[in-house]
Formats: C-alpha cells, structure tokens, sequence
C-alpha cells in the first residue's frame, strides 16, 4: 500500500510541474489588443517571427548548488521547494510549489504529509491550479492510514468556478486492512451549486460500490432513502475498525482533556441504551417520540423549518433553538461520578461519504445532559463534548470544548437508533445536513489487557 500511494505521488507531483509550465506557456500567450481573431483570450501564442534572433551569449557558469535541507523538522512543515514563477507577455502567470513536515501528537501517533501544487491565471482573467497531496498515519499500536488525493479548479471572472478532486485511502495494521477510493466534482455560477460524486471501497468483507449526486445550497436539507443510507452504513463501519481500540481506560489516559465517567469499565461507552429504557430514565414520553429524519420529517423550505409538515421556526430561530440547547448543557453542573447512560459511538459523515475521520462518543445523565468526547482521528486529537436535550421538543443538540459554532444536532430517539440524519449549524445563515452512523464493537472483542469487559 505505501509503495503504491509513494508511487502516485510522485507521478502526480512530475504531472502537476508539467501542467505548470503547460500554463506558463498559455500565460504568455494572446496579447490585449485587436489583433487577430483569436488574440485577446489570454491562451494564443503569438505568431513565431519570420528568423530567430542569434543565439545569446552562453549564460554565466551554475551557481554553486543551495545546502542540502536539515535533517527532521521538529513538526513544522519543510520549506516550500518552488519552481520560479512565469509571467506571459498577455498578463498571464503561474506558480508551483512542494511541501513536506511530519509531527507527533499527544496520544503518540505520527502524522506525516507531502504535497505539491501548480497554478496561474490567464491574461483573461480565468484562474485554475492543480494540487496532489498525501498524509500517513501511524499509530501507537502500529495501525497505518495512508490518503492520497488530487484536485483542481478554474474560475472565471463571470462567476462561474468548477472544481473537482479524487482520492485513495488505505488502512494496514494489527486492526486490519483495507482501502477506499471516491471522486466527486461541483460546479458553481450565479444560477447555484451542483455537488456529484461517486466512489468504491473496498475491504477484509468484500467490495462495494455507489454513485450519485445531490444538489447543495448554503442551508437545507435533502431526502435519502433508507435503503441508500443502510448501504452506506455498512462501507462506513467497516472502514471504522481503525477505531475499535478508543474510548476504554487506557484509551482516556492518553488525553487528559477527555471525559471519562468513573463508574464505566472496559468498554462501556460502546454500548447503547434502548429508547424504552431512556425515555423512562430521563422522563420522556417514550410513545410520543418525536423524531427528526431530516430530509424528511425535519426539511428546511424557503427560510422555514418543517417537522412533521408544520411549520416549527425560521431557518435562523431553529439555529438559535439550537444554540441555546447546547450551552444550556455546557453551563449544567455535572459529576464525573454519577450515573451516566452510554448513547454510543458515532461516525459523522456528509452526503455520500463512506470514510469518516469525525467520531463522536456520546453520554446522558438522568437530567438530559449530555457529555462526551469528539475524536478527530486524523490529527489523533480529543476535545470535550457539551450538550443538552430540550424536554419540550426532545432536540440534543452539543458542541465541542469551548467553541460556539459549529452546533451539532439530532432528535434524542434519533441517537437510540443505529444511523440518523442530523443538522450542523456553523452559523445562523450556515446549516447542513449530515449523518450519524452507529459504530459498535465486534462480538467477542476484549478490551485491552488490565481492563474488565
């Protein structure tokens, strides 16, 4: 697997340098006056004179080649290696560019990433540039998770800009292999926004496959079928067996900063409390559950919110709704030593996705407070949860450590179930649709050596 991701990045990095002086050219192409037909687009090389002029003088000698560059980094990202910029005589211009650095986080993963990228703008005006990019992730126990990805993009000065981009991610370790691969491309202009894509994973259970394309706005909602989201579940979960080892004793003693009930053993954060058993805990009226299948029961339409078909607040109120919710919760005065109840642990993903690096580990105390941990398994860095549920509305809706946006939110019975759409709120103009997926210990799985089950 390294071999090969090595192998890509080095192709992509000798194609991107191409592409930059491929534009370079086009740059000095196509002057501004009236010339030809085709001489104003910024992309024409003007026409070859009749003679070349006599060869120059032989330049001056190389200078002497620049100090090699220090070993190691110390976690800071090596010096960009760029190729000189290029201007055309039409106004155009290009850039290129390569970075590497590598450090190690808290928990003791290594985390080390490369890229390369190109760039330029024509002297009508249009901007384009290519990237290639990689990052490994090694962890304590030995576990690897490559990612390769390229992208590109070109505006316009019409307000029109199209961007697409691909990547591969591989996984090797004690804990299991397997790989994934997606694509996905949009188009934007003044008229909206179009997001496609589609992709292929594949894995120790077998290989599965989807395409599709959903249409994006800055705030709003869409339907999936439940048969689209029970698909995707499964390619999710098992790409998340690189998780199985979190959320236990040994786990939280890696970061400090993580929430840890006294009364869990082992791993007790995996399990989940059924709705019957919570909503009578908590005090909820378990038979009139209102749940929000956002992009069905819960749609956002026009600068309106829709549950069950009836209006329940504007876009920006049910924004605040949920701001207040959450740091209702954060101010809650809670005890690591009372009863909590696991509500489990979730992979957070958007659209189509079928790889998440987003993990949430959720908790309720009989009060409706919420607390937990946020996993951010690329950088192998854990943040404190705070939330609440609204007895009312039986809304949940949490943050994370100190921050006031973004507002992650779900229906409480919604979190009892193995996937659920969700909201998260960036701002108040800002709300996107999201889904959680349920991750759940494999049967038979032991804890860690020293711990209980």
């Amino acid at each position: 697997m390294k071999r090969s991701l090595m192998l890509m990045f080095v192709t992509g990095t000798i194609l991107l340098l191409g592409d930059s002086e491929m534009l370079a050219q086009r740059g000095r192409g196509g002057g501004g006056g009236g010339g030809g037909a085709r001489g104003g687009g910024g992309f024409t090389a003007p026409a070859r004179p009749a003679a070349a002029p006599s060869r120059p003088p032989a330049p001056p000698s190389r200078p002497a080649a620049p100090p090699s560059r220090p070993a190691g980094g110390g976690g800071l990202p090596s010096g960009p290696v760029a190729r000189p910029n290029a201007t055309g005589s039409g106004g155009g211009n290009t850039n290129s560019g390569k970075r590497d650095g590598s450090y190690t986080t808290q928990g003791g993963s290594t985390i080390e990433w490369k890229g390369a990228g190109a760039g330029g703008t024509t002297g009508g005006g249009v901007s384009g540039g290519k990237y290639l990019g990689g990052v490994q992730v090694t962890t304590p126990g030995g576990q690897e998770i490559n990612k390769v990805g390229k992208g590109g993009a070109v505006a316009g000065p019409g307000g029109n800009a199209a961007a697409g981009k691909s990547s591969i991610t591989g996984t090797n370790g004690p804990a299991g292999s397997g790989a994934a691969a997606s694509r996905s491309g949009a188009v934007s202009g003044p008229g909206g926004t179009a997001v496609g894509k589609a992709g292929v994973a594949t894995g120790p259970g077998g290989t599965a496959g989807y395409r599709g394309g959903i249409a994006s706005t800055p705030t709003g909602t869409y339907y999936r079928s439940a048969a689209a989201v029970s698909g995707q579940g499964a390619v999710v979960r098992a790409g998340a067996s690189n998780y199985y080892g979190c959320f236990h004793g040994s786990w939280y003693a890696k970061y400090p900063g993580s929430w840890y009930p006294a009364k869990w053993a082992g791993v007790a954060a995996w399990t989940a409390v059924a709705w019957g058993a919570l909503s009578g805990w908590c005090g909820y009226p378990a038979e009139t559950a209102t749940s929000y299948d956002y992009g069905s029961s819960a749609v956002y339409q026009d600068d309106g919110v829709y549950v069950n078909g009836e209006q329940v607040a504007t876009a920006e109120e049910y924004t605040d709704q949920a701001a207040a919710i959450a740091e209702e919760g954060k101010k809650a005065e809670t005890s690591k030593d009372e009863e909590w109840r696991p509500l489990g642990v979730f992979a957070m993903v958007q659209g189509e996705e079928t790889t998440s690096n987003n993990i949430f580990q959720l908790a309720i105390n009989k009060a409706g407070v919420i607390r937990g941990n946020y996993y951010n398994a690329l950088t192998d860095s854990t943040e404190p949860v705070f939330g609440n549920v609204d007895k009312k509305t039986q809304r949940a809706a949490w943050t994370v450590a100190d921050k006031k946006y973004p507002i992650y939110e779900a229906g409480i019975v919604n979190l009892t179930e193995e996937s659920t759409t969700m909201m998260v709120h960036y701002s108040k103009e800002k709300s996107q649709q999201f889904t959680l997926f349920r991750i759940e210990q494999p049967e038979g799985q032991t804890p860690p050596a020293g711990e209980k089950k």
